[in-house]
């Protein structure tokens, strides 16, 4: 389920052998004599965003198997979070969205989250790095690359 261009939290793969990538797929897009341009986004807040139902959604439609769901949703379901003000701790609050962060899990979780976000480009490349998306087109003019 994960894009071929997601470059984070893989075992292997760093920030320099993404930039790399996107290096070489500029470089080869010019040589035709092509307009390159790069648009890059972060998503802020991301692991803190991620819907539990919409989730089990993508993982149900993704061919995961029900267990697999059903424990991704326990996972992420039914969390508390005490706020602790000068020593003293509040009440307790549900929390129903977000993967926690810390969570050895949690970055694949997030990933899988924003796996609908990647789409092929024609004349470009979609790269991303977890919460980092980078997008890269070309066409004969710069304005054809925004059109």
């Amino acid at each position: 389920m994960l894009n071929l261009n997601e470059c984070g939290s893989l075992p292997g793969v760093t920030t320099y052998d993404t930039v790399l990538t996107l290096f070489n797929d500029v470089k080869t897009l010019q040589r035709p004599r092509l307009k390159v341009l790069s648009m890059f986004l972060d998503i802020k807040v991301g692991f803190d965003n991620v819907d539990n139902s919409t989730l089990a959604r993508i993982l149900s439609q993704g061919g995961i198997p029900r267990y697999l769901v059903a424990w991704v949703s326990s996972f992420l379901g039914e969390r508390s979070c005490t706020v602790v003000f000068q020593g003293v701790p509040g009440t307790p609050a549900l929390v129903n969205v977000g993967a926690p962060e810390g969570s050895s899990i949690s970055p694949l979780l997030f990933l899988l989250y924003v796996s609908l976000m990647h789409f092929r480009v024609h004349w470009g490349l979609m790269i991303s790095y977890v919460d980092d998306f980078g997008l890269t087109a070309a066409s004969p003019s710069y304005r054809g690359n925004i059109l």
